[in-house]
């Protein structure tokens, strides 16, 4: 994709361009450069009549400008290479760091690591029903009470019950 460029400098008697920015500029950098005051193309790296060289930003042009004026206004197309970051650019890399921000809290097994913070108590307490019968369930107020089985257990196997009644039931192949 082009651009324009715009801070430059013309001298038309030396037949010199000098782009005056840091980054460095190559020949393969330039594009088209056209005198719009004369409306003549300068520059045109497909027209071997319209080229020139390149030496610490300064451009020699092959052709003659020699019957121009150096307050004559150009304009300058260059690869895009040089052109700043746009807008959309920007608001793409700012994505891309908001979906790497929870790499940040994986421990060393790249499990995600999960802060859970004090709860105030919750007392559990009715009637259970399952496919084996029914029961009373007694009044539960933390979770380590529940049923004396280890509660990483009990979330793991309600993880995985709920997939597969839930999800999985539901999958389909062609």
């Amino acid at each position: 994709m082009k651009v324009l460029f715009e801070n430059y400098s013309f001298n038309a008697a030396s037949k010199q361009i000098t782009f005056n920015t840091t980054s460095v500029i190559g020949l393969e950098d330039l594009l088209l450069i056209t005198n719009v005051t004369d409306n003549v193309i300068i520059y045109n790296f497909a027209d071997p009549t319209k080229g020139g060289t390149i030496s610490n930003n300064v451009l020699t042009l092959t052709y003659n400008t020699t019957g121009m004026s150096n307050t004559d206004k150009l304009q300058i197309f260059l690869d895009n290479s040089l052109s700043p970051a746009s807008e959309e650019s920007i608001q793409y890399l700012k994505k891309i760091v908001q979906v790497l921000t929870p790499i940040a809290t994986q421990d060393s097994a790249q499990r995600q690591r999960v802060a859970v913070e004090a709860m105030p108590p919750v007392t559990v307490s009715g009637t259970v029903t399952s496919n084996i019968g029914t029961g009373t369930l007694a009044a539960v107020t933390t979770v380590n009470q529940f049923a004396g089985v280890d509660v990483r257990f009990q979330f793991t196997d309600a993880a995985r019950l709920t997939y597969a009644q839930g999800i999985r039931r539901n999958l389909q192949f062609s």
